[in-house]
């Protein structure tokens, strides 16, 4: 949304949610079975082209069906189970970690046909103009490298889409470890999004404690660090304590003009 009110620009201020309290909802966009889906920012309250931010889980069998966004940009990240998407009626069979583009007007489904439910993370942007790029499919742990802390990999998200889409990251922390910058430019907002583990995230000295399913949306300029909490350990209490989880977020970044 644009923030530029009779010449002054007012920022808008932090959104935390999380994956709890999903709504049912049964033969989605005309698919199959029930799908359990929550919004977790609309993008009327975030700075810049953001449309929506959705958490949506495909139960065995079911599916959302074939549509075609003429608005919006979108991405699909698999999180967790197997997936077949179709996209322009090409079958893609997709994994968790891979991030799959789909360009405005391209024809989309995405259904499950495992024994386990299936979970994935979606960003709607406007588009700007121009002609639509062609849909992707990136498998981001293969791109996974080394970092002063822990592993991340950076994908510009800009030759995929016409709009205001800048990067997608994937970022691992381990344990009692903490991200100092998380690279995002002072021109972007973003949301982080756990996908495992405990984390400790400090927005302008105020602190967001959560594990899998804490999103947070940033505006732009803020002050913002992760840590990889302690919380995720279980144990007998015999010593037999077992390896807390390093944690894992993903981070979406639009430009704000």
């Amino acid at each position: 949304m644009a923030t530029i009110v009779r010449g002054e620009r007012r920022p808008f201020g932090l959104i935390k949610n999380d994956i709890s309290g999903l709504a049912h909802t049964r033969s989605q966009v005309g698919g199959e079975g029930v799908c359990r889906w929550k919004m977790l920012m609309n993008g009327m309250h975030l700075e810049g082209q953001w449309n929506c931010v959705e958490f949506v889980v495909i139960e065995p069998g079911a599916s959302v069906g074939e549509h075609v966004h003429m608005r919006t940009e979108e991405i699909y990240y698999i999180i967790s189970g197997r997936a077949v998407v179709t996209m322009d009626g090409e079958r893609i069979d997709a994994r968790p970690g891979d991030l799959i583009t789909t360009p405005i007007g391209s024809s989309h489904s995405i259904a499950n046909h495992g024994d386990e439910d299936m979970e994935f993370f979606v960003t709607e942007v406007f588009p700007n103009t121009g002609p639509p790029a062609t849909p992707a499919t990136v498998h981001l742990p293969d791109l996974l490298a080394e970092q002063p802390v822990g592993r991340g990999v950076r994908l510009d998200l800009g030759p995929h889409f016409t709009g205001d889409w800048r990067r997608f990251q994937l970022l691992e922390v381990p344990v009692g470890k903490s991200l100092a910058d998380l690279g995002v430019d002072a021109r972007d907002s973003a949301v982080l999004h756990v996908l495992d583990g405990d984390a400790v995230i400090t927005v302008d000295g105020e602190e967001f404690v959560g594990g899998k399913g804490l999103s947070l949306a940033v505006s732009p300029g803020r002050r913002t660090t992760v840590a990889a909490a302690r919380g995720g350990t279980s144990g007998t209490g015999d010593g037999g304590a077992a390896e807390a989880e390093a944690l894992r977020l993903i981070v979406v970044e639009v430009e704000v003009r």
